[in-house]
């Protein structure tokens, strides 16, 4: 076996790792059953890694790793199938220039010898090479009448992996082979089999994507014996993930995907209900239009199963308003210990749905939150941009509290216990962001806050105290001590940097005085993170005239928070939204177009303050309110979270 290995210069190569293997032991260690596993594992990490291109030493391995596949001697053949499936996946995917010179040529040499492996005596091997064989897209063809030939010979779970492989490869079939392989899945569609009804039905979704799904064999497959799947190699795992894994492929019809959910979260199985309750999830994080998906999640947030009963919660929190319907269902579940995994407690999804419905029946529970040295919530915002999942953490414990000023009587007390100069410094920053969210309300706490000036946390308590406003009056002292060299005795650049421009911002909030801001802001208003500045210079209103020129031009940046932010200021002082609504505006449009940026949220507020809009401009924010995709960056809770924010504000 593998002739010519030796004379091939693996030294000259590129690697996607290091580049420090030796690849003939590697290859020929595949024939030792000891360290054939190992040897296939560093085979994929050298060659592979975390893909994005094929190196050149994957183009000279090829015929190796397709060979050792073939070989009965191989005990691991699947896992070397899986190094070629991987490779040739990034030489369809990745950018031309990322693909080493050669592979396309090795490539089409390697497909007749991995077809030949579809009369494997060893059915692992068939489903592994069936899998391959789906990115041999140029050979699509060949492929499909190569499986369907081989069709009686196989068994059922070879059938399911080999319809899913041709409905993949039905988008590259010639009009020569294309009707009669539509023609032929169809009729699978009266198949006996159940199983097969579904996989035919998956196939034809990915032949005809455009085309309503048949929700009736998806349903009874994944109502009933799910077992044969677990052979699968194109997937096998418990029926919470076949479900998931199902229902993500009909993803270009949610209606489908709503019907099925719908029906899955009423099953026997908690783990289809599972499955269920992450589908529902994420339709609901994409679009509001699953409203129906709702009432089920209330009988979910019910069930017997841990795990299901917090990823109801979870999403029913994610909803919550103020006079939302679920305050009693959130208060019924305050002394739930149910926890699974990495997921939050379902006591702590309760409270923040409780605490977000505006229901005061959260305030204990909440002051407890504040005294614990491990809150239930993270001491950080929790944002991840769009993912294709729902992610199942809650958000921070200042996010929980930030709409609870009403409340801040109540609370103060317990995060005044807190504050102190020699506190964790994530904490501290948590409950001084609270505090600036709660603004004037948050007024008691001005001394303690003051009090941190000295310390670390000097430029959020600068913030908080800004925030506060007049009601911080006795912090002007303090203040005042600072306004010649804000950032002494931090030992951090970003902390300093902070500090002198939050500590004469707030002396101005206090005070009145507008001299100290206004000759530490102008100065900075080129400064990388200028939009942090300009933010703050608005509130100068028209004390700040004098920065207006510079102020149109950073209007005009790329960058959207920089231009966001100028636009704002240029408004608040000029008190002229002619020059500047434009770029305010842009933002919001471009939701319509399923943009959406995170500035997008803080364009909204500043139009909203804005008291004629031009006609155009309402006629495009009716539109957008009448769009039912979310509208936000961001994934999981905060998607929604945000949309219903936005919504508000634009309404």
């Amino acid at each position: 076996m593998f002739d010519g290995l030796d004379h091939v210069p693996w030294r000259d190569l590129t690697y996607a790792f290091r580049g420090e293997a030796d690849m003939p032991s590697l290859l020929r260690a595949l024939l030792d059953e000891a360290s054939a596993a190992e040897a296939a594992d560093d085979l994929l990490n050298e060659l592979y890694h975390q893909g994005g291109a094929v190196c050149s030493a994957a183009v000279a391995a090829l015929p190796y790793l397709v060979e050792a596949a073939g070989s009965p001697r191989v005990v691991c053949r699947g896992e070397v199938l899986e190094c070629v499936g991987r490779l040739a996946y990034e030489a369809r995917e990745a950018s031309p220039r990322a693909v080493a010179d050669g592979w396309t040529a090795a490539w089409d040499r390697a497909v007749p010898r991995l077809i030949a492996l579809l009369d494997d005596p060893d059915p692992r091997v068939r489903r592994a090479v069936t899998s391959v064989l789906e990115e041999a897209v140029t050979h699509a063809d060949t492929v499909v009448g190569a499986l369907r030939d081989r069709w009686a010979a196989q068994d059922r779970v070879t059938r399911l992996d080999q319809v899913l492989t041709v409905g993949a490869l039905t988008r590259f079939l010639t009009v020569a082979t294309l009707p009669e392989t539509l023609g032929w899945l169809r009729g699978l569609l009266g198949d006996p089999d159940e199983q097969l009804r579904f996989a035919a039905t998956l196939a034809l979704r990915e032949a005809l994507p455009g085309r309503p799904t048949a929700t009736e064999p998806v349903l009874t497959a994944l109502s009933g014996d799910l077992s044969v799947w677990s052979g699968s190699e194109r997937f096998s795992g418990a029926p919470e993930l076949t479900v998931w894994w199902a229902l993500s492929r009909l993803d270009r019809d949610a209606d489908a995907q709503e019907e099925i959910c719908l029906a899955l979260l009423g099953h026997a199985d908690p783990g289809r209900r599972t499955g269920a309750l992450r589908t529902a999830a994420n339709l609901l994080s994409f679009s509001r239009r699953h409203g129906r998906l709702l009432p089920a999640l209330r009988e979910r947030a019910g069930d017997p199963d841990a795990e299901n009963r917090v990823r109801a919660l979870h999403l029913l929190a994610a909803h919550a308003e103020p006079g939302g319907p679920d305050a009693d269902l959130f208060a019924a579940h305050l002394d739930d210990p149910a926890r699974t995994g990495r997921s939050p407690a379902a006591a702590d999804v309760a409270l923040w749905g409780l605490a977000w419905s505006g229901d005061e029946r959260c305030l204990p529970a909440l002051a407890q939150q504040v005294g614990r040295d491990r809150p239930g919530y993270p001491l950080h915002s929790s944002h991840t941009g769009k993912t294709s999942g729902y992610p199942l953490w809650p958000p921070g414990l200042h996010q929980v509290l930030r709409p609870c000023a009403r409340w801040a009587p109540a609370l103060l007390p317990a995060i005044l216990r807190r504050l102190r100069p020699d506190m964790e410094e994530d904490l501290g920053r948590t409950l001084l962001q609270t505090l600036q969210a709660w603004g004037a309300a948050a007024a008691p706490a001005a001394p303690g806050v003051a009090r941190l000036l000295d310390g670390r946390l000097r430029h959020w308590a600068a913030d908080t105290l800004g925030a506060i406003g007049a009601g911080a009056a006795s912090a002007a002292p303090a203040l005042r001590r600072l306004l010649d060299a804000p950032g002494d005795g931090l030992s951090r650049p970003y902390a300093r940097d902070a500090a002198a421009v939050a500590v004469p911002w707030a002396y101005w909030r206090v005070t009145g005085d507008p001299g100290p801001a206004l000759r530490a802001l102008v100065p900075r208003l080129g400064d990388a993170h200028a939009h942090t500045v300009t933010r703050r210079l608005a509130d100068l209103g028209p004390h700040a005239s004098a920065s207006v020129p510079t102020l149109r031009l950073l209007a005009r940046a790329l960058e959207p928070w920089t231009a966001v932010e100028a636009a704002h200021a240029l408004a608040a002082i000029t008190g002229d939204t002619a020059e500047s609504g434009h770029v305010l505006f842009r933002p919001v449009a471009d939701l319509l177009e399923g943009t959406a940026q995170p500035v997008a949220g803080a364009a909204a507020r500043y139009l909203a303050e804005v008291t004629e809009l031009p006609s155009g401009y309402v006629a495009t924010i009716e539109a957008v309110l009448a769009d039912d995709r979310r509208h936000s960056w961001d994934a999981g809770w905060a998607a929604i979270h945000d949309d219903i924010e936005l919504r508000a504000v634009l309404r």
